[in-house]
């Protein structure tokens, strides 16, 4: 193939496109940064219009556009599920099956007036570009895949062998029966926003005690002989509902009514939140287990949106047959737009296989651009320019006294976790910086665990994993002797969720963790994305630079530039 391939997800939430040449990912964004939208689903004609002006192309240059779910298909799915619902919503579902069908008139619509009318659109499967990403950007030439989301056209759970440039699916779960949507209608009973609050109820699960809501939870599903389940859905109600996932008749097997967003946490919350992460992992080590059974293999690839559960993930290869495990950067609907593009890519010919495993993949700026960003702010701040050399003495010496620090350097990372490049950052061994980031910086709920970066050759060290997490998608445990040690980053079930940084991947990072061990005793930070609550993360110079004003954070380095606040 000569041309460019577009990559393309919208119309849900995450929405994201990426530019691929030759196999290779060039850029990829989610819409969201461009946008100040958090989970926005919009068709992303911001990213489109940076991934063309980055890369010195237009709407002509683009030879094929892949978007990442069959919008037939879907709306096949759409409308059979919504026949189950009350016949009083009959207007309602009409109109929901309708704004479906306008979807895709209108997205083919957006994509010619960006590209051109030869232009190729190809519309891979949801579950297929989850696999596609998954499988294609790890190192492996060989691997089990399985994919785990709430819905895509009628997939909700995918388990598939890739081979070379070929992947082929071995089973499947249908809708209504998901893992994703079960994780997702309980984070809605427990008053958290779906589709965003399922980390919150990640978080809060090491709190409760799993045994507390266990037999009337395992009411809710059936097992089946395939290694898969089916749920009982008369309890549930997102087969045919888009305003609401579950019914009363839930909260009376549970005992509890469902928590409203503005109510206290009690103990059952937390008990519940427990019980649904265990009955989670339960169910998703069967269909593991069920996967190595039909097809072995000694890697496993995880996709969808599920593969954010960090807490499974981390037990992969403690619970399992598998000798390794990947997980890329964004394995939920946005990092689908990469997955359906390389997909298209072999499908049309395509024969070389590139290490794609690199998430720095968004937007960069110069000293130029952080000089116009101060110079443009209206605001009492100090700076001062310095060398990368001079600059992480100065930063290390700030965390290890218990300051905050934003962190802005390179290009974007690509998926939701900060990876160094769009962070902040804090002193790991501090006992009051967790409380301080969730109370000022984050503003958000106190259970809240943060992660830390640490240097990959010293990993084994502080936690109980032996193997490289560059992405921040495994929870493990941390070392007995060093949880007191390292308050900040172990969370109340003594574990933490890691980052392992080598010197090629981060070179700056590096350095600062290398400073952080002479000056603190530990070649570790605290990490967290570079966003306030309900915020996205920062975009430029200018947004991070708003943001470090908007907050108690103590220092801001962008570059070459260390920024304070005047004290007046």
């Amino acid at each position: 193939m000569k041309g460019y391939i577009l990559g393309i997800s919208c119309g849900y939430h995450d929405s994201a496109a990426a530019l691929i040449k030759d196999g290779k990912v060039l850029g990829a964004v989610e819409e969201e940064r461009f946008t100040g939208i958090k989970h926005d689903s919009s068709f992303p004609i911001n990213t489109i219009k940076w991934l063309y002006t980055e890369f010195g192309i237009e709407g002509e240059d683009i030879e094929s556009v892949a978007f990442y779910d069959n919008p037939k298909k879907k709306l096949d799915r759409i409308e059979k599920s919504l026949q189950r619902g009350p016949i009083t919503g009959y207007f309602n579902r009409r109109k929901i099956v309708k704004r479906n069908k306008i979807k895709q008139d209108t997205f083919e619509k957006q994509i010619y007036g960006i590209t051109h009318t030869n232009v190729n659109i190809f519309y891979s499967d949801h579950h297929l570009s989850h696999a596609a990403y998954s499988f294609y950007t790890s190192p492996y030439d060989k691997a089990s895949i399985l994919s785990v989301d709430g819905v895509g056209e009628w997939e909700t759970t995918t388990l598939w062998y890739g081979e070379g440039n070929k992947i082929s699916k071995i089973q499947q779960i249908n809708f209504p029966h998901s893992l994703g949507m079960l994780y997702s209608a309980f984070t809605a009973f427990l008053g958290f926003k779906p589709n965003e609050g399922e980390y919150k109820v990640m978080g809060l699960a090491p709190y409760g005690d799993p045994k507390k809501f266990l037999n009337r939870f395992r009411k809710l599903y059936t097992l089946t002989d395939d290694g898969g389940f089916e749920l009982n859905m008369e309890y549930f109600t997102y087969d045919w509902s888009d305003t609401h996932m579950f019914n009363e008749k839930l909260g009376k097997l549970l005992g509890i009514p469902n928590r409203l967003p503005e109510d206290n946490l009690n103990q059952p919350h937390k008990d519940l939140a427990a019980t649904l992460q265990h009955e989670y992992e339960f169910l998703f080590f069967r269909l593991v287990d069920r996967l190595f059974a039909l097809r072995a293999s000694n890697t496993l690839c995880l996709s969808g949106g599920c593969a954010y559960n960090g807490t499974a993930n981390g037990k992969v290869l403690e619970k399992s047959n598998f000798k390794n495990v990947w997980i890329p950067p964004a394995p939920s609907d946005a990092g689908s737009a990469i997955g359906a593009a390389l997909h298209v890519y072999f499908e049309r010919g395509g024969t070389h296989k590139v290490n794609n495993s690199n998430p720095y993949l968004g937007p960069h700026y110069t000293n130029e651009d952080v000089e116009s960003a101060l110079e443009e702010m209206d605001v009492d701040i100090w700076f001062e320019k310095k060398t990368h050399s001079e600059i992480i003495p100065i930063i290390s010496k700030e965390i290890t006294e218990g300051n905050v620090v934003g962190w802005f350097e390179g290009r974007m990372e690509f998926g939701s976790r900060a990876l160094g490049n769009r962070s902040i950052l804090g002193n790991p061994c501090d006992p009051q910086m967790k409380a301080r980031m969730n109370r000022v910086i984050k503003k958000r709920e106190g259970f809240r665990p943060f992660a830390p970066i640490v240097k990959a050759e010293e990993q084994t060290k502080y936690f109980d994993y032996s193997k490289d997490v560059p992405y921040m998608n495994q929870v493990v445990k941390v070392k007995e002797e060093y949880r007191d040690k390292l308050p900040a980053i172990t969370h109340v079930d003594g574990s933490a969720r890691i980052q392992s940084l080598v010197h090629k991947q981060h070179n700056r990072m590096y350095k600062l963790l290398t400073q952080l061990s002479i000056d603190n005793g530990y070649p570790l930070v605290l990490n967290t994305s570079f966003n306030l609550k309900d915020q996205t993360m920062v975009l430029d110079p200018k947004s991070a630079i708003e943001t470090f004003l908007n907050c108690e954070m103590d220092t801001l380095v962008i570059h070459n530039y260390i920024i304070k606040k005047k004290i007046l």
